[in-house]
């Protein structure tokens, strides 16, 4: 069973044996039964329809529940070879549910889901020719419309597709500046430099042996790659941001590694080939990936079978309200920060790339206010604002990051890292 799981909605896959539960949802709008010919579908017909759809390759049947439970559309996709990509057969919401944003969640999740999966760069699907509103909906998504035919049950149909997005050259270059100007303050802020969390790391890769070679992304001031070096045979590491490999290669020459090279690479288009590493590591980095489904599925795609992926990163409560504050007061302090993610959505994330977990660890880290704003390099103008975030944050949210404050300062705040490591 596979779970995707949004900020309303949940997708979950079923077999055949969901029909009588998804039939109310098959004939939740008359007015799309009625163009394809099928005023209110029997419980037969579902159940023929969904085994169809189980039938084809990489073939899943989503049931959409809403937060209470209760069933609100249901989507059929399929995987195909390259180059033709993924498919969406179906997607349904009830007419009572509709005009909610339920659509739109839905696809947001189906397409992070099928871009993640290995080889997928397109996503097509089939809409008939006289239901206008669908094909808005997915024009208004960026789907280019193709040819205009007949689809195997003799509907008249416009085919579109979307190609996988490439990577935000914008984030790139926001991380590039951030990262740039603050390359020092990072090699030696405490907080990155050292850490239980690192210590597991290196314990974790040094459980394998030793003639191996690995791969830490997104390196920043190198910490990662030199808790790896001494358990590996080579270790690369890499960063977008120059100034930061900078930092790597004095702290190599100072540490006296003989076996840690540097390079420049986006995690989203990494320059490796495949099953190039036995260990790919990230840390302290991914709530800066742009996409990052496809930053994973390019990890996963240079890891050997049998390898290891380790992962630390921010996490964010599983509370929406809590997950949003935290990311919010993480954008006001650095414009780069894209999202950080909540342990259910990282344990997704491992499932989607065929990933067993072998270690889940939680690491509260307590940040000294003004550190973490000076490191940073906030703009002074700007740091009101900030403070303002966390002092008029609430009850919940003070009690859940034990928000410090004094004489009407913040002095500090706590959150947690999450650890997950994964073999391929």
């Amino acid at each position: 069973m596979t779970v995707l799981q949004g900020a309303r909605l949940t997708l979950t896959s079923v077999g055949k044996d969901a029909a009588e539960e998804l039939l109310p949802v098959f004939n939740g709008d008359p007015q799309f039964n009625e163009w394809s010919g099928e005023r209110e579908l029997t419980l037969e017909a579902v159940r023929s329809d969904l085994i169809e759809s189980l039938g084809m390759p990489g073939g899943t049947v989503w049931r959409i529940s809403d937060a209470a439970g209760a069933v609100v559309g249901v989507a059929e996709t399929a995987l195909v070879p390259p180059p033709q990509g993924a498919w969406v057969a179906l997607l349904v919401i009830d007419r009572a549910h509709q005009r909610q944003g339920y659509g739109t969640e839905a696809v947001d999740l189906l397409e992070e889901y099928l871009f993640a999966q290995p080889g997928i760069t397109r996503i097509g699907l089939g809409v008939m020719t006289q239901n206008a509103p669908a094909l808005a909906f997915w024009e208004g998504r960026g789907y280019a419309r193709g040819l205009h035919r007949r689809d195997q049950h003799g509907h008249d149909i416009y085919t579109l597709r979307l190609d996988r997005p490439a990577p935000d050259g914008a984030q790139v270059a926001r991380v590039r500046q951030q990262f740039g100007a603050a390359a020092a303050g990072y090699a030696t802020s405490a907080g990155h430099a050292q850490g239980d969390d690192l210590s597991r790391i290196a314990e974790l890769v040094a459980g394998d042996p030793a003639d191996r070679r690995a791969l830490d992304v997104a390196t920043g001031a190198g910490h990662t790659a030199f808790a790896v070096a001494p358990f590996v045979a080579e270790v690369v590491a890499s960063d977008v941001t120059p100034e930061m490999l900078l930092q790597v290669e004095a702290g190599t020459f100072s540490r006296r590694f003989d076996n840690l090279t540097t390079t420049v690479a986006d995690v989203h288009a990494l320059p490796f080939a495949d099953a190039s590493f036995a260990v790919v590591t990230s840390r302290i980095a991914p709530h800066h990936f742009s996409a990052l489904p496809l930053a994973l599925r390019e990890m996963t795609r240079v890891l050997q079978p049998g390898g290891l992926l380790i992962i630390v990163d921010s996490v964010v409560p599983e509370d929406p309200a809590l997950d949003q504050f935290l990311n919010h007061v993480e954008r006001l302090r650095d414009p780069s920060h894209v999202r950080s993610l909540t342990e259910t959505e990282w344990r997704q994330l491992f499932e989607d790339n065929h990933l067993a977990i072998v270690a889940t660890e939680r690491y509260a880290f307590r940040h000294a206010y003004t550190d973490w704003v000076e490191r940073a390099l906030v703009p002074r103008e700007e740091q009101p604002l900030l403070e303002a975030a966390f002092l008029s944050s609430g009850d919940a949210a003070h009690a859940a990051f034990h928000i410090e404050v004094d004489g009407g300062r913040v002095v500090a705040y706590t959150d947690e890292k999450l650890l997950i490591a994964g073999r391929k």
